[in-house]
């Protein structure tokens, strides 16, 4: 596949004279919020969260999918780096649904036409009029489950920051698109979350940590329950963050590409990263090396260069965006940036590795995917269990003492099955877990 760097190339009379039109018109994001907290808003921590819907969990999740599922398209806030918008939301036009959220009817004219000139596929672009603070939808925007009855709904956590109408985003989406709405009231960031879409997630300490905007009495405990309620997760994967980094998100140094395979970041010697990072990245690797994902399978984790921290700016290479068959990746100008596409094509056979340019935006300590959002296709005839066999309870693709006992805490109340491993925990198919499926499932393996 050819590997293609955006941004970089000479502009045409067109995107010239777009340029000279964006000097007269009133630019959103000339005083953008940032990425982090602003000190402004660290004396209004008592507002986030305020006048918005927490909701019982939905009576049964199906599965959370992954950010490597298939997408019906991507949502972006128009806001901030309009040249950087403009680059994804023209090469997600090309082939799905780019919507793109603006305040008003006058930003969606202004918007529109700035597109139309920079050659946007307009067909392939949808707006949304809802108010909003910052460009940051990664963080605030709409999770996504799908139900028993194939209806994908989204799932909504409080958005660490004192920003009303970016948390209140969610729900109004969901109001727009007619759809299932459940409000959490875990406070989280989108970037802070990965899925692996086999039950298991992804995500920083970061989350416990008052002073970043995130509630003050989370407990491990209550963050796994929150988690299996709404997103049907039953496996949290806890990791030390990233020092010095603006947000201390997981999704700077790492990224799941498969429900298997995981990139953690690099750095080439101790001095490279700022703080303790070279260490953070290395204990992060070793720690999920060993670690399994949903479905009970080990991962293989890949390793990734993180770009020497100067000038006080994290780069990352790992803040990328897979789009169906698309990877778009944070690039800088450096050397190193065409080996790091390389090695995303070989990751992802058949996958198109795209670099954009992302000087502006690392600045404010984000990249490509903090400024956007899936939307997962929709999936005809949902059975996620399809893979598993009778009494193979861990999903291991073996039938031995590990799913007795597997049933066992199950029948004692000490750990709650997810749908799967209910229906395959019921080797009988009398409907009950109980002692009847231990002695069979005995029986079973000594051949009995």
């Amino acid at each position: 596949m050819k590997l293609t760097y955006r941004g970089t190339h000479k502009y045409s009379y067109l995107l010239a004279l777009m340029g000279l039109l964006s000097s007269w018109a009133p630019l959103s994001g000339q005083n953008s919020l940032p990425h982090g907290l602003t000190e402004e808003e660290r004396t209004r921590l008592n507002e986030i969260g305020i006048n918005r819907t927490v909701t019982d969990p939905p009576d049964s999740v199906v599965f959370a999918p992954a950010e490597f599922d298939s997408l019906d398209g991507v949502i972006f806030a128009w806001d901030s780096f309009p040249t950087l918008l403009k680059q994804l939301i023209k090469e997600t036009a090309e082939d799905d649904t780019a919507w793109v959220v603006v305040d008003d009817q006058n930003e969606q004219n202004y918007v529109n036409t700035q597109l139309m000139i920079y050659g946007v596929n307009m067909d392939q672009v949808v707006f949304q009029q809802i108010v909003h603070n910052s460009v940051w939808i990664r963080d605030y925007g709409p999770w996504w489950i799908f139900e028993p009855d194939g209806s994908r709904s989204i799932i909504d956590m409080v958005y660490n920051r004192p920003r009303i109408e970016d948390d209140a985003y969610p729900e109004q989406l969901a109001n727009l698109w007619g759809i299932p709405y459940y409000g959490t009231a875990l406070v989280e960031a989108g970037g802070n979350l990965l899925l692996d879409g086999k039950g298991a997630a992804l995500i920083s300490d970061i989350i416990f940590d008052p002073n970043q905007g995130f509630d003050p009495d989370l407990t491990v405990t209550l963050l796994e329950q929150y988690m299996l309620d709404y997103f049907g997760v039953h496996k949290v994967i806890l990791t030390p963050h990233l020092q010095n980094d603006g947000t201390g998100h997981i999704d700077m140094f790492v990224k799941l590409l498969n429900d298997t395979t995981v990139i953690v970041g690099e750095y080439a010697s101790p001095s490279s990263g700022s703080g303790d990072n070279y260490n953070i990245c290395n204990q992060v690797a070793a720690q999920l090396a060993i670690e399994t994902n949903g479905a009970g399978r080990p991962f293989n984790v890949e390793r990734m260069l993180m770009p020497t921290y100067t000038g006080g700016i994290t780069y990352t290479y790992i803040n990328s965006l897979i789009v169906n068959k698309k990877v778009f990746v944070p690039v800088y100008g450096f050397t190193t940036d065409n080996a790091i596409l390389a090695q995303y094509e070989q990751l992802l056979p058949g996958y198109e590795a795209i670099g954009f340019d992302c000087n502006s935006i690392i600045t404010a300590n984000g990249a490509i995917h903090c400024i956007a959002m899936k939307v997962p296709a929709m999936v005809p005839d949902i059975d996620p269990c399809t893979d598993w066999i009778s009494g193979d309870v861990n999903n291991d693709d073996a039938i031995d003492i590990f799913d007795i006992l597997l049933i066992v805490e199950y029948i004692l109340e000490n750990h709650q099955p997810d749908q799967c491993e209910a229906g395959v925990a019921d080797f009988n198919n009398d409907n009950t877990l109980n002692v009847l499926d231990v002695v069979n499932l005995v029986g079973h393996i000594m051949g009995m």
